[in-house]
């Protein structure tokens, strides 16, 4: 496969977020990162602002949430692997702009797609791969006109 990275996950919702939106600084377009927390689930990072003594800015990596159901088996097995996902944050809603509900933070995440497709399989999103023997060289030639 080639090295450039296709989209996985246009846009997914992180749940259970343990931030408040509008103090962290977070933006649409800021690079965040998937890794494994402890209970098992696929934990959301960022680099956060959390400042000193609320006057010293400072940035430190932190947890956002974690990804639902849906997405952590869609990005399980390629972060099994190791491979390299490109996360970003596209959307956001702050507190103060939600209207009463919860804050919402959005990713998408990019990658290689060649761990993928067991998953589509079994979903059946996918068509199985097919396996036939390969026919002769010459086999997709059709005869010229007129001979």
């Amino acid at each position: 496969m080639s090295d450039a990275k296709l989209p996985l996950i246009h846009k997914a919702p992180v749940e259970g977020l343990v931030i408040h939106v509008a103090r962290t600084g977070l933006a649409i377009g800021d690079t965040a990162w998937l890794d494994r927390l402890a209970d098992g689930s696929v934990g959301v990072f960022a680099r956060l602002s959390q400042p000193i003594l609320g006057l010293i800015p400072r940035m430190r990596p932190g947890l956002i949430g974690h990804l639902g159901p849906m997405a952590e088996e869609i990005v399980a097995p390629s972060i099994a692997h190791g491979d390299p996902l490109r996360v970003r944050i596209i959307d956001l809603v702050p507190e103060h702009l939600s209207n009463g509900f919860p804050a919402e933070v959005f990713i998408s995440v990019w990658g290689d797609p060649r761990h993928l497709q067991p998953i589509l399989l079994a979903a059946g999103l996918a068509d199985e791969p097919e396996t036939s023997v390969p026919q002769g060289r010459f086999s997709s030639l059709k005869p010229a006109y007129g001979s």
